[in-house]
């Protein structure tokens, strides 16, 4: 997966005031940190970290003024009821260095337990796996083709690509094949709690958030920016 550049620039106001200007013109507020270098503040266009979130990429080259920055997406704060993207972390990575990613698993081949009517199940949509960030995969291949009705397929029996790590537990289920009786059963016994309304950024914790934003915490790692909203 080559590596996104992604145009950014400096940004000085802090507080979720000058946050919503910049949301307003259609820029997201976002921060940079890690590598015992000091945090820099910045901001992006919008519509770039969309498409970051479409392509699933999570390493990007920032650039902004005369500074060129290789980083890593730590966290896209998002409103999922407006659409909108409201915050972003960047942590500064090396590309000779090894780190850890999320990577979408992909099905392929057809499950001759599927075909004698059983449902297949993704218990992980995604891997977590170590990895040089040039070489971070667009997906990792799980061949189905040989699971029965009952059969499931576990991290350790992954192909992984050279040089990619799985980092999860190598005895978790990937993907099963389920009869349809035990996919009712699992949904009946869902706790009322799982489908509750998505907790949404509101004005109560604007004073909070004006406070603890730019203090400096004790310890050997810095800490970024507290979300602005």
């Amino acid at each position: 997966m080559a590596v996104v550049e992604l145009q950014a620039w400096p940004r000085e106001e802090r507080g979720s005031r000058p946050s919503r200007r910049l949301r307003r013109q259609g820029l997201v507020p976002a921060v940079l940190y890690g590598r015992d270098k000091p945090n820099v503040l910045l901001k992006l266009r919008e519509e770039d970290l969309f498409e970051l979130l479409t392509a699933h990429t999570s390493v990007v080259e920032l650039q902004w003024d005369s500074s060129t920055q290789p980083a890593q997406v730590k966290e896209l704060q998002v409103d999922r009821l407006e659409d909108r993207v409201l915050h972003a972390d960047f942590v500064r990575i090396s590309l000779s260095e090894k780190i850890e990613v999320s990577v979408p698993l992909e099905v392929v081949g057809e499950a001759p337990g599927v075909e004698e009517g059983g449902v297949l199940e993704m218990q992980m949509r995604e891997v977590e796996v170590e990895c040089l960030p040039q070489a971070i995969p667009e997906s990792i291949e799980v061949d189905v083709s040989e699971l029965e009705m009952g059969d499931s397929i576990l991290i350790r029996d992954i192909e992984f690509p050279e040089g990619i790590t799985p980092v999860n537990d190598p005895t978790r289920v990937a993907i099963g094949v389920v009869s349809p009786t035990e996919i009712e059963e699992e949904e009946e016994e869902e706790p009322e709690e799982m489908f509750a309304e998505p907790e949404v950024i509101g004005e109560e914790e604007e004073e909070e958030e004006e406070l603890l934003e730019g203090e400096e915490v004790e310890g050997e790692e810095e800490v970024p920016e507290e979300p602005e909203e």
